[in-house]
This record gives structure tokens, C-alpha cells and sequence, in this order.
């Protein structure tokens, strides 16, 4: 069933085989922040406390790297959206535009940043906290916002940004799913299913596993069309493979993997950002051909 708007055994792979990438770490070099009133405030001892989330999956030797949590523009405006990860390595700056509601992220290697809203509450907004030299007075702990209509931080920049290997791969175009508005089909690499076990973990597997033990490699999958299904309220996937078929079938979003309750986080496919995260109830169409674009009425 898909979410409200915001309106309103399977096989794993290693890392090294999935992602050309290697894990990321946060530069934790200086930060350059413009305050709500213009001013410019350089931060060396900060960190990121809101907005971000780890990227379990590259956890390695109990450390998994972080990333933004960048909702971009076309995100759909479901409330659990397509969730683009950009690594804090890769992340140059954060510029906020309050009066049209945006916000930029520069990413290192990529020529145009990339853009989403302000609009709703959690998203894309981020929280700063820093240690900061008042002289004389001493050293205060301060919190700097960005994301909110007011009060909030105008733009932070970030040292030692570094641009991310390109990624490689046979590209997947995915369709959104939103009745509310018409996106463009986004084109990724490396398409694996992200699965949350237990509280923490989390683990890339090569296949879907759908109703009752039937198990689907994704590198078999020509095209599959997500939608609800009216009786059962649940979502269906209809699958066509390489070789032809065509299935009616209803994917398993709860499941037991290494005897730990796990849950299908979403899609998740490799992008010049960093990563694409795509639950699957914002999925209407995955296909390995691009869908021709319509013609305008």
C-alpha cells in the first residue's frame, strides 16, 4: 500500500562487487557557515546532528560512513520518498533560498548542484552543532539550522570535498509513481534491494523476495510494474523477465534474514551523487529500456 503524500535466504553480494565506490568518511574539516543575518562564521569543531543518516550497508569495522538525506525536487511528494544519499566526503555546500522555498547541495565532480524544497517539515533540513571562539567571553556551544523559514542558516560551505568514482553499470530507468505530478524516468546503476535487519543492520541483497518463498533475481528482471491492489490494499508487481514471462506477483516487505526480523527498505541503485534510494511504494515502472518520453498535447 502506498504512503500518504506529504500534503495531507536471499543472496548478498560483497560491497566491492556492488559499488565502485569506497566507503566514505565525513571530511571533518572546517565549515563555513552564513548565519540568518549575513554574517560568516568559520566552525573547526562540528558536526552534522540532524539530516544525515549512516549508510549501514558500508559499515566496516563497526563504522558506517554518512550521508545526506537530500529529498531532491522530483523526490515525489509521498512522505517516505525517493531519498537521494549524498556522502559528506562529496559535499561542498549547502545553499538555502528562503523566499523561493530551495535548497542547492554542491557535490563535488558534478557541475550542476542539485535542488529540493524547504516546504515541508524534516525535509531537507539539518542540524550544525559547533563549538564556537567568543574570545574573552569563551567558547559557546551553538546550533546552526538550515532548512527552516526563518532563523535559519542562509548557506554552509565544507572543506576538503572530494568528487566520488563515476558510476558504472548497465543503467535501470525507474518511473516514479505519483498521480500529483509527472517526473522524468531516473536512470541508475548497480540496482540492488536494501533491507534493514534487525534494529541497525543493514544488508544489499541481488534479489526480491515476493509472496510465499519465491525469490526473484533483479538481473533477471526486463521491466516490472508497481501498483495497488484494489481488494488486498497491498502493493503487486507485475514482472516480465529476460526471457519472455510475464508474473502477477505481491512482493514480501517483512521477511527473516540470519534469523533477524528484516524489512525491505527499498530500491537502491548507484548515481553520479552517491547513492538513489527508492522505497518501493514510490516505484511505478522499473524497466532496462528507456521509456520514450510523451509527446506534449
Amino acid at each position: 500500500m502506498r504512503c500518504l503524500p506529504l500534503f495531507a535466504a536471499v543472496l548478498f553480494l560483497p560491497f566491492s562487487q556492488l559499488f565502485a565506490d569506497e566507503p566514505s568518511k565525513p571530511s571533518g574539516g572546517e565549515a563555513v557557515v552564513v548565519d540568518a543575518a549575513g554574517k560568516e562564521v568559520k566552525l573547526k569543531k562540528w558536526h552534522i546532528s540532524a539530516g544525515t543518516r549512516k549508510l549501514g550497508w558500508l559499515e566496516k569495522d563497526g563504522v558506517a560512513p554518512e550521508a545526506l538525506a537530500f529529498r531532491e525536487t522530483n523526490s515525489t511528494l509521498f512522505k517516505d520518498g525517493v531519498v537521494t544519499l549524498i556522502p559528506l566526503d562529496r559535499l561542498e555546500s549547502l545553499t538555502y533560498d528562503v523566499e523561493k522555498q530551495t535548497v542547492q547541495a554542491k557535490v563535488a565532480g558534478l557541475n550542476q548542484p542539485l535542488e529540493g524544497s524547504i516546504r515541508y517539515k524534516e525535509i531537507n533540513q539539518i542540524t550544525i552543532e559547533a563549538e564556537v571562539d567568543k574570545g574573552d567571553a569563551g567558547i559557546v556551544e551553538l546550533k546552526y539550522k538550515g532548512g527552516q523559514l526563518k532563523g535559519g542558516i542562509r548557506s554552509v560551505k565544507f572543506s576538503g570535498a572530494k568528487a566520488g568514482a563515476a558510476p558504472v553499470g548497465e543503467k535501470m530507468f525507474i518511473t516514479i509513481a505519483d498521480a500529483k505530478q509527472k517526473h522524468p524516468p531516473q536512470a541508475v546503476v548497480q540496482l540492488q534491494a536494501l533491507y534493514k535487519v534487525g534494529k541497525e543492520q543493514e544488508k544489499l541483497a541481488t534479489t526480491l523476495m515476493f509472496k510465499k518463498t519465491y525469490k526473484v533475481e533483479l538481473a533477471q528482471i526486463q521491466s516490472m510494474k508497481v501498483h495497488d491492489n484494489a481488494e488486498t490494499k497491498e502493493l503487486e508487481c507485475e514482472v516480465t523477465l529476460k526471457d519472455g514471462t510475464t508474473q502477477t506477483l505481491t512482493p514480501l516487505t517483512a521477511t527473516t534474514l540470519d534469523g533477524k526480523p528484516a524489512t525491505l527498505e527499498g530500491l537502491l541503485g548507484a548515481v553520479p551523487a552517491g547513492y538513489r534510494l527508492f522505497p518501493l511504494h514510490t516505484v511505478g515502472e522499473l524497466s532496462r529500456e528507456e521509456p520514450k518520453k510523451e509527446k506534449d498535447e
